[in-house]
């Protein structure tokens, strides 16, 4: 009896090991807050690049009372982006992660990485909407071709979305670099003339799909490993070795 317990301990031992490992994978990967995130940014998007355009046509049409009044809301609603953004969005991300992870409880990755998320600092979140709505009015214009918009703009998404993971390493998923990666690959496509381009009405889904596309696919990837992960580690908790080792500390 003895025997074969001391046998079986390196095993226990092993398995006991990996609980940590996996439960790291499966905290870094819940990633539905983040689509649900994903959708209101998206939202965001669209009224910059409403608003964005709506600029360049009272411009170009001479409204200039519309133009100035189209420049206050864009100025007041960049303002209030940026408090949402870095302030209110925490809040509501909160109780979306645990109302949509209420049945399989709360998880920490460890008391060194405990806390409230990185913060991003307000003028980098300033500076890339800054270029966002830039682009967009550019575009208007006609100063900046349309079928360069979205290879320009992986010029300061690509960087912007590497640094928002960066910001909350460690409890980032890894699988969300997939996001700047296919962006920026998209773009060299565009460059290199691959048909990937929509034209006529559809010309500003361009833009659209790209970022809120890759970002959907990032998610779901870091998602679906999590309900790897998470079958990973019930599995560990109920293997027969584990709970013949506590039987046995008992």
């Amino acid at each position: 009896m003895k025997a074969g317990a001391e046998e079986r301990r390196p095993e226990q031992n092993q398995r006991l090991q990996e609980i940590p490992k996996w439960a790291r994978r499966y905290a870094q990967n819940r990633t539905l807050p983040m689509l649900v995130g994903l959708a209101i940014f998206t939202g965001g998007f669209l009224v910059f690049g409403g608003l964005g355009y709506l600029l360049g046509w009272a411009y170009v049409h001479g409204e200039r009372f519309l133009a100035g009044g189209t420049m206050l809301v864009l100025c007041g609603f960049a303002v209030w982006w940026l408090w949402f953004s870095f302030v209110g969005a925490a809040r509501i991300m909160e109780r979306i992660t645990e109302r949509l992870y209420r049945r399989e409880g709360g998880v920490s990755l460890g008391a060194r990485e405990e806390g409230p998320s990185p913060k991003v600092p307000p003028l980098a979140g300033f500076l890339f909407m800054f270029c966002v709505a830039a682009s967009v009015g550019l575009g208007i214009l006609g100063l900046l071709p349309q079928k360069y918009m979205q290879p320009i703009s992986a010029l300061y998404c690509v960087p912007f979305l590497v640094y928002l993971w960066a910001k909350q390493r460690p409890v980032g998923s890894p699988f969300m670099l997939l996001w700047p990666v296919l962006y920026g690959l998209h773009a060299i496509l565009l460059v290199a003339g691959a048909p990937i381009r929509f034209g006529g009405k559809f010309e500003s889904l361009n833009m659209f799909v790209p970022v809120a596309g890759y970002g959907i696919v990032a998610g779901l990837v870091a998602h679906i490993y999590s309900r790897i992960a998470l079958r990973r580690l019930q599995g560990l908790a109920r293997s027969p070795e584990l709970e013949r080792g506590t039987g046995e500390a008992r």
